[in-house]
């Protein structure tokens, strides 16, 4: 390594280069200033700490991407805020399905929806979105985040598998809520007969038709043997 300085020196020194004179030499290191080992080092500012803490932590709480398969169950669930104004639901009960089979329908199109919940008495219009896996989920996020669903702007996240968005309701709550299920499922019920007494009405119709061309064929059999005998 020495050769190789001092064979440099030789070569290159008093050389031109460009118009310029090179002067070349082996370096020099010395220390600036004088060392005092009595001396205590110089202590960090109280910024150069922190930001020193920062990016210790920072590096530390690097974790790699998980594998499929390795991430957590509630990742596989989405919530859905803003979706609807709870006092809707007070007149028309069956709104609630409506608004399950709706985002079943859009969400199918990330994945397998498993299940669908709509806390119909939260105050931020909450949902929730089930898939079969994590990565549907994520879709599902992309998909809905910040959209537009009945004049409404929704927000969508990956659940953080602690908050509950069940509301506690008084007894008195829960007793309207189950009297608008009832006039729900009794005026359902009162659409189906309705319904079931139309179709058997049409499906006799035609038997009926039946019944007087035969009546009219019989007719017209008659006059004519009436007029053989005639003649």
């Amino acid at each position: 390594m020495v050769e190789s300085v001092d064979l440099a020196c030789k070569l290159l020194d008093g050389s031109d280069l460009r118009g310029h004179k090179v002067r070349v030499e082996p370096a020099k290191f010395q220390m600036k200033g004088s060392f005092n080992p009595g001396l205590k080092p110089k202590k960090r500012k109280k910024k150069d700490k922190e930001k020193l803490k920062k990016m210790q932590d920072k590096l530390l709480a690097w974790r790699p991407d998980k594998l499929r398969g390795e991430r957590e169950r509630h990742e596989r669930v989405v919530v859905v805020k803003n979706l609807f104004e709870p006092s809707i639901f007070d007149k028309e009960v069956a709104l609630i399905l409506e608004y399950q089979e709706d985002l079943r329908e859009e969400c199918k199109k990330c994945g397998d929806v498993r299940k669908v919940i709509i806390y119909d008495r939260h105050p931020e219009g909450v949902a929730q979105i089930f898939f079969r896996e994590a990565e549907e989920a994520d879709q599902c996020v992309q998909l809905l985040n910040n959209r537009w669903f009945g004049q409404r702007k929704i927000t969508a996240e990956n659940w953080d598998g602690k908050s509950r968005y069940r509301v506690g309701e008084t007894d008195a709550e829960v007793q309207q809520r189950l009297q608008n299920w009832d006039k729900f499922l009794e005026s359902a019920e009162g659409e189906r007969k309705q319904g079931e007494s139309a179709s058997e009405a049409v499906a006799e119709q035609p038997s009926m038709d039946k019944g007087t061309a035969a009546d009219d064929s019989d007719a017209d059999s008659g006059a004519d043997t009436e007029g053989e005998e005639m003649a």
